[in-house]
């Protein structure tokens, strides 16, 4: 039996999805809540029910509406958030009635684009090759680093698994006498997190998230068990940060700030540690570092030392109306905020 998620199915929802370790922040209900105020979308979060009423299977997904151009579903919207099949017992029949139940709900509201982006931590690459009738197909190199065990050195066990030249930077910072502090919820922690932000993505010619995103967290998500801001100070003064999600066993390593002026006292780095010693001490199993194009060198690289393995996951895209293709870039970007249409090298019109 298929059902959408709704009031009644979150708790055992949510339950399901902690009885699978690998399951990421990205399918939580919490993360749902909080994307379908900011988005102002439709979600349909599709669940597959056991004859035991148990949930067997689940594949989220949010609709963009749009009367112009057409309608667009993603599992899932936002940077990139990982979506598809999350299973707890691996049956093809299954995956496949939620692959076919998806699908039938684009159709019915007129989708021009479909997408199913896996998951780094369980690709199911073979299945969705087979079964996604996907068009288009993008990737991403999905960069984790799975944590030491805990143990009564803490410190020592995370710098065994980061490389050498990580471990000088991170002494560099210390001998600085640069003090790292957990955020503790306050709101100027918060404020300098986002005014940061801003300075950082306007400098290399990026897009911020809105303040309205960041806003909107202490609503949806409880501080210390959900997410925590963590700060780096220099003599009493705040000079680097670092938004971090938690969920089951995995840590999301999601906002890095920085002054500029501070840049080279590898304040950042010691903040990284810090918070990947506490992660290791809570008993979490993987620090996802989150998507990186295969251009990005120079961020790769820096997260490469933090003891990376590469797990390549992908953007499986469904066209249902090849006229989408005849939008440029910027017409995508303007009308389906946040969620992924196409891979821009298959638009028609020419990039500039």
């Amino acid at each position: 039996m298929i059902k959408v998620l709704d009031n009644n199915s979150e708790k055992q929802y949510e339950d399901f999805l902690m009885s699978i370790p690998d399951s990421l922040f990205y399918a939580s209900n919490k993360f749902r809540k909080f994307l379908k105020e900011f988005l102002n979308e439709e979600d349909a979060y599709f669940l597959i029910f056991g004859d035991d009423g148990n949930i067997k299977a689940a594949l989220p997904s949010f609709l963009k509406k749009n009367s112009e151009f057409g309608n667009v579903l993603n599992s899932l919207p936002f940077y990139g958030s990982n979506g598809g099949v999350i299973e707890n017992v691996i049956d093809e029949k299954t995956r496949l009635q939620l692959i076919e139940t998806f699908y039938h709900f684009a159709k019915e509201n007129k989708c021009v684009s479909t997408t199913i982006i896996s998951s780094p931590l369980k690709p199911n690459e073979a299945f969705y090759e087979t079964n996604t009738q996907f068009t288009l197909k993008d990737s991403r190199i999905g960069q984790i680093t799975t944590l030491p065990d805990s143990n009564n050195d803490v410190d020592a066990a995370v710098m065994k698994i980061i490389h050498y030249k990580m471990r000088n930077l991170i002494r560099k910072a210390q001998k600085l006498e640069i003090k790292v502090e957990d955020g503790n919820g306050n709101q100027e922690a918060m404020a300098f997190l986002i005014k940061t932000h801003k300075e950082n993505l306007a400098a290399i010619g990026g897009l911020a998230k809105p303040d309205v995103f960041f806003n909107l967290i202490p609503k949806y998500f409880s501080y210390g068990n959900d997410y925590k801001i963590y700060i780096a100070k220099k003599d009493g003064q705040m000079i680097a940060a670092m938004l971090v999600f938690y969920f089951n066993k995995t840590v999301e390593y999601f906002t890095p700030v920085i002054k500029a002026e501070f840049r080279n006292s590898q304040a950042l780095s010691l903040v990284i540690f810090e918070a990947m010693k506490s992660a290791v001490a809570s008993g979490y199993k993987w620090w996802n570092w989150g998507g990186t194009w295969a251009s990005q060198g120079g961020v790769y690289h820096f997260k490469s030392q933090w003891g990376t393995k590469d797990l390549t996951y992908y953007y499986y895209t469904k066209i249902f109306d090849d006229k989408i293709l005849d939008k440029t870039k910027e017409q995508l970007l303007d009308n389906y905020p946040y969620f992924f249409v196409a891979p821009f090298n298959a638009l028609k019109p020419k990039l500039n």
